[in-house]
């Protein structure tokens, strides 16, 4: 029986319904899904995991900085056809964890997170959707669980993990904002840092420390 996946095709974002748009967020959360994220690219194997990594390297992309692991090599840029924007980069010596910046063109009238929903509703869109709604491990081969959720300063940010049947399980957190412009809405833009579920505990405070560098554009 063929598994129900996270959704990965795009709709027409710049004119796309609320309900259409939050799902894609989900489809860039595994490294399959981020150029440049693989074996061939990158040495495999994993260092000793430090309780919490020093952050030295950076990001940035549009007004937006934030910051990297001490010793990652410059993260990557990749502009996509329909509009999405990725800013990616990865530990050297293991591609699994990794750290992703994304924007996502949006319709002008949706100038608030609220206007996509709650913290609550939002926080589902992070977990893999199934017909029947949230999909579950024994009947569909993979599952999310949202673990912690807050609301501070515009934006929404979330840690969860998804397991998938034969794939290892991941721990991420993202921090979710919209980008405006005069007022009006132009991009959803997210900041998501992930690694294995067996590294959570050693990576945990390196995952929120680097979600939590993201400095917002000046106005």
């Amino acid at each position: 029986r063929r598994r129900p996946a996270m959704r990965t095709a795009p709709p027409a974002l710049a004119g796309a319904s609320r309900r259409a748009v939050l799902p894609l967020f989900a489809a860039l959360l595994a490294p399959s899904a981020m150029p440049g994220l693989s074996a061939g690219r990158l040495v495999p194997g994993v260092r000793p995991a430090l309780a919490a990594e020093p952050l030295g390297a950076s990001g940035s992309l549009n007004g937006y900085s934030w910051k990297l692991p001490a010793g990652w090599a410059a993260p990557q840029t990749q502009s996509m056809a329909d509009g999405r924007q990725l800013v990616i980069a990865a530990d050297p010596s293991d591609p699994d964890f990794n750290v992703f910046f994304a924007t996502t063109p949006i319709q002008a009238d949706y100038s608030s997170l609220g206007s996509f929903g709650n913290l609550d509703y939002v926080g589902t869109t992070f977990l893999p959707q199934c017909p029947v709604g949230l999909c579950t491990l024994e009947r569909d081969g993979i599952a999310g669980k949202l673990l912690s959720q807050s609301a501070a300063g515009g934006g929404y940010t979330y840690e969860y993990s998804i397991q998938q049947q034969g794939q290892p399980s991941r721990r991420l957190r993202t921090v979710m904002l919209v980008q405006t412009e005069e007022g009006r809405g132009k991009a959803i833009v997210t900041l998501t840092a992930q690694c294995k579920e067996e590294r959570a505990a050693d990576l945990a405070p390196t995952l929120k420390d680097v979600v939590d560098s993201l400095v917002q554009p000046r106005k």
